[in-house]
């Protein structure tokens, strides 16, 4: 299929109400747009390209785009993270057991957290950090499980193991870079509209794209800027995947080439 074939797909089908071809599915509105586009096996070959990563997000959503999953070094890192830095999930004893735990964050590199947290850099990896200095022990705690987070980290302090006994987690630099490269360097991005009718779910093409040739060069420097966030989402019984996130708005600046289609 052609750059050309895409478009005029994308073009005749714009504004269109789609019905969601795996209702009740998480990935229905991506498989949707597999199934208009007729991908296979999520691989979706060009010409002269070679193999397209095709993403989507809801038009009307103004929360960051994930690009990928990928969990910290060293291994089962997060399951220790939520031991020594958790908190009570705010259903457990109801839909979750009583100890279930939760560990959320999304962590940036431009500034610290009220729980501590921040993205440091060495010259080959990005470290996840923990500064209990910079804790904001008088701010109210969002999750509720304590008052303050200044309660949280004195709970925190008496935990085994101890956070200092499982920090520095890590991504090596390189390992990410590869990452881009081979999962994202060509990305078709389709932005949707979304609506609900008697319990079945339509989609509707606003806005598509296509970007490639990944820039490593940009990658420290967007989260210098706030634009790549770090978002980690695990509990006791369900590690969602440690996932790195963009700014809707700055898509097109980790690669060389961006072209609207729709």
């Amino acid at each position: 299929m052609r750059v050309e074939d895409i478009r005029d797909i994308l073009v005749k089908n714009r504004g269109v109400w789609l019905l969601g071809t795996h209702q009740g599915n998480d990935g229905n509105q991506g498989n949707t747009l597999e199934t208009l586009l007729g991908v296979k096996e999520n691989n979706l070959k060009i010409p002269d390209l070679g193999e397209i990563e095709l993403k989507s997000q809801k038009a009307e959503t103004k929360s960051l785009l994930t690009l990928f999953h990928r969990d910290p070094n060293p291994s089962a890192s997060v399951p220790k993270l939520l031991k020594c830095l958790g908190w009570k999930h705010k259903q457990a004893g109801e839909k979750y057991p009583s100890t279930e735990m939760s560990f959320r964050s999304t962590t940036y590199a431009h500034r610290t957290s009220d729980r501590g947290f921040s993205i440091d850099f060495t010259n080959e990896q990005i470290v996840f950090s923990f500064n209990p200095d910079k804790v904001n022990k008088s701010a109210r705690d969002q999750s509720g499980s304590f008052n303050t987070y200044g309660e949280w980290l004195n709970d925190v302090e008496k935990r085994v193991p101890h956070y200092s006994k499982v920090l520095p987690v890590f991504w090596n630099i390189e390992d990410l870079e590869d990452v881009f490269i081979n999962k994202l360097d060509h990305t078709l991005m389709c932005f949707v509209e979304t609506k609900r009718d008697k319990g079945i779910d339509f989609f509707a093409i606003k806005e598509a794209y296509i970007y490639k040739t990944f820039l490593r060069d940009k990658l420290k420097d967007l989260f210098h800027r706030g634009s790549l966030v770090i978002d980690f989402d695990a509990r006791t019984g369900h590690n969602h995947g440690t996932k790195l996130r963009i700014k809707r708005e700055d898509l097109g600046v980790l690669f060389d080439y961006s072209s609207r289609l729709v």
